[in-house]
Formats: structure tokens, C-alpha cells, sequence
């Protein structure tokens, strides 16, 4: 019996059509088949990123990623907060008890928020950004020398500081002072705002509660700025709203890194996949001569960005197959290094004219996409003139659930072609490479295998 199983088996194989014997189906590196990936980014919540972009993006059906800063988003249930001991307690233990290796992350941690948060006259000036180096290396003298004067400046004010709230320099309220920087609150955004947008196809995504200079924080109030941030925007936007993080001011310390990687699937601020290779904001090193399946290159624009250059960048990504990612922050005379409404239309402009080449997709869905790729699987089995795929990943499934493209070569005297999957069923046009034919769809991974058929002619 199996003799004559196995002898059954070869013929049935060697009745196939020559499709049987053509090359198998294949993961595209880029949705539909496209050369590369562009995301477009913002960061801060200003105004402009809302008033102007989007309409700019919407009427090109572009999508975007908006990195959100949850406590300046009008009605966030979630304040600002200094994690740890009451702040008068660490303020009156300074008189005696000098910055050293136990309490200079609380310190740094402490001056941050009150800087950030409650907008304490006594540290204008003060530029967190001065004390990372010395936090990097773990330079106590370095550290004493500026933290200390600085608590001492706190301390003649006797003033009680809460561990929870925010300046009202920074309120919503009509006769409210004002800041261009990270938002403005001449123009609050709100939360049934950030909801329409998303529904939209636009992602929101996670940029702390204060945006504080994170590299020079203890770990609980890194988590704390995460965590309620997520929290906030799990409550307001939903699940889709959990995937993406930049952490404020591009760090790099490793501390911050462990933290962030732990509680979200990607960050910006750093390349997580060993498959993936990155040139990150900052770093001017030639993405094409990186030897990865995938790269990420991270552009920022400002005041002075050309648009020449911002074309070159659209222009490389396409050539080589990259993810090109571009970071912007103010539009419009609102925000930090704001570009203009001209710069943003140019720009729009040239994505959509190439989007026959170009995948414009949210950060999440270019994460998403690649790493589904990367870890898929696709075989393909032929039976007459009817073509079977199974698209599967090792991913977690109900996470990564976007749709990848397959090619599938098919025999060449298919002039129009059938696909099935499950409920998802659709006529696909012939594509030619050369003399080969293959029809390129959008499928869903770990789902029913989907059927290819011949059209009836």
C-alpha cells in the first residue's frame, strides 16, 4: 500500500501544470510591492502639526505619527508627578547631606520636575541637559557643583512644593500665560480631537506626560512618566494608541532604553531588531552603506532644512529600499524650529506624486510590516488552476495583524486571477517581470489559506 501511495503521489505531481514548477511565493519587502517606506512624524503636540499639517496630509491621503505629550492635552485626567519622598523632605536633608552617589538621581530627578512641571522661577536657566554627562559617568563632585546651589536657592524660598501638579503658566485657561514650546495653550487640543484624527488612519503615539529631559531620571519616575502616559492614552485613544514611544530629547542612556523597550513593542529613539540597521536622528552616516535587511533612517527638519535636501532624502530611501522616517516639531511660527506651510505642501507634494514607488505608512504600520516579514513564512501549493498560500508569522498574533503583500508567479496564459481568503475575496490584475507573470495582494498573516484561480475566460 504505501508502494503504490507513493507511485500514486508522483503521478499526481508530474500531471501538474508548469506552475508547479516555477518559483514559489514571496513576501514583498514593502506593502504592495512599493520600493520603500516613507513615515512622517511630529513630536510636541503643537498646534500647527493639527490646524495645518493633517489638512495638508488628508487632502493627499497621507498618513501621520504624532508623538503626544499627554498632560498638555486639554482634560488629562493624569498630572505631572515627582515620584518619591515629599519634596520639602529632600529639600531640608540638602542643608546637610550633600549630592552624592545614594540621592543624585532623586536630586536630578526632583529639579527636573519642578523645572519642567511647575515651572519654579529660582530654575530658570537651569538646563538639565548640562548635568547628563556627568550622570553618564557618575561625576559626584561634577553633580554637587551644580545640583547643590540650586537646592539651596529652593530652600531660602520656603516654599512647600507638592509632588503632584502643574505651573499655571501652563493651564488652559483664557488669561493663562503662554509657552510656544513643547505646546501652546492659546490653541488646546483635545482628546475628542486626537480620537477623530485617529479614526482618520492617523497613529498616536506616546510622548511622555511633562516631556522632561528623561537621561537624568530615576527609574521610577521614568516609569512613571510612561507608564500614566500610556495609561491616559489607553483610556482616551484605545489599544492602537500603545505601540509607539519617543522618549523625550533622543537619549541614549541605557537606563532609559531597558525601561522603554520594556513596556513598549517600538521606540524611536532606538532600533530594537537585530534584522533592522538605523541611522538616527543626529547621526549623519550613509544609511546605503548599511548591510541590513532593513534600515531606518531618521531625518529631523527645522528652519533651515531645504527642500532640496528633504527631496534627497525621498530620493535615496526610494533607490535603496529604505525606511525613511522624518521628524518634525513646530509649523508655522509655533514650536521648536518650526518649518513652514509652504515647506510641509512641497514636501506633501513630492511623496504623493511618488506614491506608485513609495509606501507612506504610519510608524507603527512600517514597524509592524517589517518585522512581520521578517519573521513570516509563506508556502505554496498548486493543484490545477488553482493556487493555495498559507501566510504565517511567530509573532504575537493579535498584536501584529497587518496585512503583507505576496507575490505569486502564475502560469502565463492567466489573463485575470481570483483571490480568497476566507471572507476576503477579490479580482487581481496580471503583473509582468520581464516574460514572468504573478499577481501581488494584500493578505492576512496566520489567517485560512487564501486560493488563487484561474479567471474563466
Amino acid at each position: 500500500m504505501q508502494a503504490f501511495a507513493r507511485i500514486a503521489l508522483s503521478l499526481f505531481f508530474l500531471a501538474l501544470p508548469l506552475c508547479a514548477q516555477t518559483p514559489g511565493s514571496e513576501i514583498a519587502k514593502w506593502q504592495e510591492g512599493k520600493d520603500a517606506c516613507v513615515s512622517i512624524t511630529y513630536d510636541d503636540v503643537t498646534p500647527n502639526q493639527f490646524r495645518v499639517a493633517i489638512p495638508l496630509m488628508d487632502e493627499r491621503r497621507l498618513p501621520g505619527t504624532f508623538f503626544i505629550i499627554t498632560g498638555d492635552i486639554e482634560g488629562s485626567k493624569y498630572q505631572p508627578s515627582f515620584v518619591g519622598r515629599p519634596i520639602a523632605t529632600i529639600l531640608r536633608e540638602s542643608a546637610t547631606v550633600p549630592t552624592n552617589k545614594d540621592n543624585y538621581l532623586e536630586r536630578a530627578s526632583l529639579l527636573n520636575y519642578l523645572q519642567m512641571a511647575l515651572e519654579v522661577p529660582e530654575l530658570n536657566g537651569f538646563r538639565a541637559q548640562s548635568l547628563n554627562r556627568n550622570i553618564t559617568q557618575v561625576s559626584i563632585p561634577a553633580l554637587a557643583a551644580a545640583m547643590d546651589p540650586l537646592l539651596a536657592k529652593l530652600r531660602a524660598t520656603g516654599a512647600t512644593y507638592p509632588n503632584v501638579g502643574r505651573s499655571h503658566a501652563v493651564g488652559h485657561g483664557p488669561n493663562d500665560p503662554v509657552r510656544d514650546w513643547p505646546g501652546d495653550t492659546r490653541y488646546p487640543i483635545t482628546w475628542d480631537e486626537l480620537r477623530r484624527y485617529q479614526a482618520e488612519g492617523h497613529e498616536m503615539a506616546n510622548h511622555s506626560v511633562t516631556h522632561p529631559y528623561m537621561p537624568i531620571m530615576d527609574a521610577a519616575n521614568i516609569a512613571y512618566e510612561l507608564d500614566t502616559s500610556k495609561k491616559e492614552m489607553l483610556e482616551q485613544l484605545g489599544p492602537k494608541s500603545q505601540f509607539s514611544v519617543e522618549c523625550p530629547f533622543a537619549i541614549s542612556d541605557p537606563r532609559v532604553k531597558d525601561v522603554t523597550a520594556s513596556k513598549f513593542p517600538i521606540t524611536r529613539n532606538w532600533v530594537l531588531d537585530d534584522f533592522m540597521g538605523g541611522v538616527l536622528r543626529g547621526d549623519n552616516h550613509d544609511p546605503t552603506q548599511i548591510q541590513k535587511e532593513y534600515v531606518q533612517w531618521q531625518r529631523e527638519t527645522d528652519t533651515a532644512t531645504k527642500m532640496e535636501e528633504m527631496q534627497r532624502w525621498v530620493d535615496v530611501s526610494q533607490a535603496h529600499g529604505l525606511w525613511l522616517i522624518t521628524v518634525t516639531h513646530g509649523i508655522q511660527g509655533i514650536g521648536y524650529q518650526p518649518v513652514t506651510s509652504d515647506t510641509l505642501r512641497t514636501y506633501f507634494d513630492y511623496l504623493a506624486d511618488r506614491q506608485d514607488h513609495l509606501w507612506v505608512a504610519t510608524f507603527q504600520d512600517g514597524a509592524k510590516y517589517a518585522r512581520e516579514r521578517h519573521s513570516g513564512k509563506v508556502t505554496t501549493a498548486v493543484s490545477g488552476d488553482r493556487i493555495q498560500v498559507t501566510l504565517t508569522h511567530t509573532l504575537d498574533k493579535k498584536l501584529y495583524d497587518l496585512p503583507l503583500t505576496v507575490k505569486t508567479p502564475i502560469p502565463g496564459d492567466w489573463k485575470l486571477a481570483h483571490f480568497q481568503q476566507g471572507q476576503d475575496a477579490r479580482w487581481l490584475p496580471i503583473h509582468h517581470e520581464g516574460d514572468s507573470p504573478y499577481v501581488l495582494y494584500r493578505m492576512a498573516p496566520n489567517g485560512p489559506p487564501a486560493t488563487i484561480s484561474k479567471a474563466a475566460n
